[in-house]
C-alpha cells in the first residue's frame, strides 16, 4: 500500500501500509496531525486511557497517539485554551500553536545522543513525519544484525512460485486481463487479491468462482489477501478471523472453483506503541493468526513478515513457535533493491523454513515510492527541534523556526536536507534491473529447500 493509501486508511482509524523501515515507531500516525490549524493556543496536552473507538483523527486540536498493550489510548493535542478534561496534563508552550510543525512519542533512546534525522515531506507548509532515523545512522540497514548463515539442507527440487498482489477488489472483478496480462509478463504462478465480503459470505461469489475457473485454467493459484494491524487487537481479533471463515464457507459449497489458500498481512508494528512492549503485540497477533487459522481451517495460511525481523531469536522465534502449526509459509518483504542486501537478509528466513519445514517467499517492491526529504538535526541551544519527557513519555516537538529549548531538555538545530528517493527500496525506477535479478536470484536461493519462491509487490494496475 503507498503513502496516499496510508492517509486514506488511518483517516479512518488506525490505517496499513507497507513500511520498510523498523524506526517508524510511534511517529506515523503523528505525522497525520492536524499541525495545519490555525488555533493561536499552545496549550500541550496528554490525555490518557481513553478507549481504541475514542480516538479522532479529525479532531483539529489532534497530534499523535499510542496505543498501551492494554488497548487504551494516549493523546497528544494542541489546545488554544487549558483543557478541563482530568484526564488531561496539559503545559503551556511559549510559542503560539501555529509554530508547531508536527508532533509524536519517541522511544526514549532515539534521542539519547546528538543528532537525529526525520523523514517526510513537506505538504501545504508543514512537514508530516514518515520516518525517524536513529542518532548517528545512515539507514535503517545499518541497524539490521546480520548474520552469516549457510545452508542447511538439500537443494529446493519442488517447483519455484512467481506471486505477485493485486489490492484492489476491481482488478480481478472487472479488469481480470489486467492480471493475465500481467502473469504472461512476469511469469506468474500466483496472485494474491482481496475478496470483499459482508454479512459473512463472499461478495459476488458468481464471478469469483469464474474468475478462479479462468486463473486456474491458467495454471494460476489464487488466494485470499487479509491485512489490518487492528486485527491483533482484542475488539478486533474475531472480526477478522471471520473473514477467513467466509472464505472457508466459499470454498466448501457446490461448485469445483476454489480459494487456494489466505495470506495474512497483519503488520502490528503500524500500530503507534507498538515499540513500547513488541513481545505483548506480537502475543496479540499469534493469537489473530490461530483463531484466523481455527475459521478456515482446510485453507493455507501464509504469513507477512519484514526483513528486519528475527525468526531465530526473542519475540520474533517465539511468535513462529506460537503460530507454527497454523502456517504453511511466511513471506518476507526484503524491500531492497542491492542483491547483496537482498540475500543477507533472506538467509535466516531459509534457515528458519529448513528446520521447521516451512516454505518462504522472498517479496521485492516495484511500487512508485515518493521522493521525501531527511533533515538531520543536531543538538544545540536552540532549534527547531524540541525533544523532551511529558509525564516521562518521550516526545517531539518541530517548529517552523529555532526556538528555546526547554529548561532541562533538548533542542536540535537543523544541519542540512537531502532527497530520499527510494531507489535502495523499490526497482520502480529499475525495471529492468528486477527482470535482471530475479531469474539470478531464484537460482541463488534454490539453494536452500525451504525456499519456495518469489513475490513482486507494485505491479498492480489502477
Amino acid at each position: 500500500m503507498n503513502q496516499a493509501d496510508l492517509l486514506q486508511s488511518v483517516a479512518k482509524g488506525f490505517g496499513k501500509y507497507k513500511v520498510m523501515n523498523v524506526h517508524v515507531w510511534f511517529c506515523i500516525i503523528g505525522t497525520l496531525s492536524c499541525v495545519s490549524c490555525q488555533s493561536q493556543g499552545a496549550w500541550l496536552s496528554m490525555c490518557n486511557d481513553f478507549p481504541v473507538s475514542a480516538v479522532n483523527v479529525s479532531d483539529e486540536r489532534y497530534l499523535a497517539h499510542i496505543l498501551t498493550s492494554e488497548e487504551k489510548a494516549t493523546i497528544l493535542q494542541l489546545d488554544a485554551n487549558r483543557p478541563e478534561n482530568a484526564m488531561c496534563e496539559s503545559f503551556e508552550l511559549p510559542l503560539l500553536g501555529n509554530d508547531v510543525l508536527w508532533a509524536g512519542f519517541v522511544k526514549a533512546e532515539i534521542t539519547n545522543d546528538k543528532q537525529i534525522a526525520l523523514q517526510g515531506r513537506e505538504i501545504n507548509g508543514h512537514f508530516l513525519v514518515s520516518e525517524i532515523i536513529p542518532p548517528e545512522t545512515p539507514s535503517a540497514v545499518a541497524t539490521i544484525a546480520i548474520s552469516k548463515y549457510k545452508p542447511m539442507a538439500k537443494a529446493r527440487t519442488a517447483p519455484i512460485t512467481r506471486a505477485s498482489w493485486f489490492w484492489s477488489p476491481a482488478s480481478w472483478l472487472q479488469n481480470p486481463q489486467n492480471i493475465f496480462d500481467a502473469q504472461s509478463t512476469l511469469s506468474l504462478t500466483r496472485i494474491y487479491i482481496t475478496i470483499p465480503v459482508k454479512d459473512g459470505r463472499v461478495e459476488h461469489p458468481e464471478q469469483l468462482k469464474e474468475f478462479i475457473r479462468l486463473a486456474h485454467q491458467r495454471k494460476l493459484q489464487v488466494w485470499a489477501v487479509l491485512g489490518d494491524p487492528n486485527a491483533v487487537l482484542d475488539q478486533e481479533r474475531m472480526r477478522f478471523a471471520a473473514l477467513a471463515g467466509a472464505y472457508q464457507a466459499f470454498n466448501t459449497a457446490d461448485g469445483q472453483q476454489k480459494i487456494d489458500g489466505i495470506q495474512l498481512d497483519i503488520e502490528p508494528y503500524l500500530l503507534p506503541g507498538y515499540s513500547l512492549n513488541p513481545s505483548t503485540w506480537l502475543q496479540k497477533q499469534a493469537k489473530t493468526v490461530v483463531a484466523t487459522h481455527q475459521m478456515a481451517p482446510s485453507l493455507a495460511v501464509d504469513m507477512v513478515l519484514p526483513f528486519w525481523f528475527d525468526p531465530l531469536r526473542g519475540d520474533g522465534a517465539a511468535l513462529l513457535a506460537e503460530v507454527e502449526p497454523s502456517i504453511a509459509s511466511i513471506t518476507v518483504m526484503n524491500y531492497r533493491t542491492d542483491p547483496e542486501q537482498i540475500t543477507e537478509f533472506s538467509e535466516k528466513f531459509f534457515n528458519w523454513g529448513e528446520a521447521r519445514g516451512k516454505d518462504v517467499y522472498i517479496a521485492l517492491e516495484s511500487l512508485n515510492v515518493q521522493v521525501e526529504d531527511r533533515r538531520v538535526y543536531r543538538q544545540a541551544e536552540s532549534g527547531e527541534l524540541w525533544r523532551f519527557d511529558f509525564k516521562e513519555k518521550p516526545v517531539l516537538l518541530l517548529f517552523k523556526q529555532p526556538m528555546q529549548n526547554l529548561s532541562g531538555d533538548k533542542a536540535f538545530r537543523l544541519l542540512y536536507t537531502r532527497p530520499i528517493d527510494g531507489s535502495n527500496t523499490s526497482f520502480f525506477r529499475q525495471p529492468d534491473e528486477l527482470t535482471k535479478l530475479l531469474p539470478i536470484l531464484e537460482k541463488q536461493f534454490a539453494a536452500w529447500s525451504s525456499f519456495a519462491g518469489m513475490s513482486l509487490h507494485g505491479f498492480e494496475k489502477p
